[in-house]
């Protein structure tokens, strides 16, 4: 396979990691918005625990999946970047693999609180469980926050389109970690989601264009991706 072949399937992830998480997403269902434990007896009462399992492990799936993409970035902003921004790629990579370890907390969480149910579980625990998912599933919005910011950063050195790219990252980033506040401040606020929102878009629409328009990954190559 030819150099810009592996750059594609490095891009497809991206893509690929937004449909499944989605996929798997609408298997479990979404967890109930009201903080009670009325809701969340509700919600482990329409679910049942092997429905619950695949959904939570294709999730799972997806957010692998986006660390394969973040690896990517990783090499292309490695292509791209000075040499003395390279601490940052390795920021951002350690971002991404501690977002994705928090998201598993969350989603194992989630499993934990249907298999609990059917054992037996109060109501009461229930709720601590659903309260640690939703409280570990919005901070890591910082985290995620914090890759987009470093990888953006490095990218945005490159020619026009990484540019838009990185820039881009940088503005989603921003937005990601105000949001992500303003919903660990309020566990009913709804707002978090418009910057995973925006991150999910800026995730596909660049995993789109790589797919179209590959770089060259190679260190040695940085230098043709100004034609990018």
């Amino acid at each position: 396979m030819t150099e810009r072949g592996v750059s594609r399937v490095g891009a497809a992830s991206g893509v690929l990691s937004f449909v499944v998480t989605f996929v798997g997403f609408g298997v479990h269902g979404g967890l109930p918005s009201d903080t009670t434990s009325a809701a969340i007896q509700s919600y482990v009462n329409g679910v049942n625990a092997g429905q619950a399992g695949a959904g939570n492990y294709l999730e799972l799936l997806g957010y692998l999946l986006f660390l394969v993409f973040a690896a990517y970035l990783y090499a292309v902003a490695r292509a791209v970047g000075a040499e003395r921004l390279h601490w940052l790629n390795v920021l951002a990579v350690t971002a991404a693999t501690t977002y994705v370890a928090v998201s598993a907390v969350a989603i194992a969480a989630q499993q934990v609180m249907v298999e609990s149910s059917q054992a037996g579980i109060d109501a009461k625990t229930l709720l601590n469980v659903y309260i640690l998912d939703s409280e570990a599933f919005t901070m890591s919005f910082e985290i995620l926050a914090l890759f987009a910011i470093a990888i953006g950063a490095v990218i945005v050195a490159g020619a026009l389109a990484m540019r838009v790219i990185g820039g881009g990252a940088i503005l989603v980033g921003a937005v990601l970690f105000v949001t992500g506040l303003i919903g660990t401040i309020s566990i009913l606020s709804s707002i978090a989601q418009i910057g995973m929102l925006l991150f999910e878009l800026w995730m596909v629409a660049v995993s789109i264009f790589f797919m179209i328009r590959p770089p060259l990954i190679s260190r040695v190559a940085g230098s043709l991706i100004s034609g990018v």
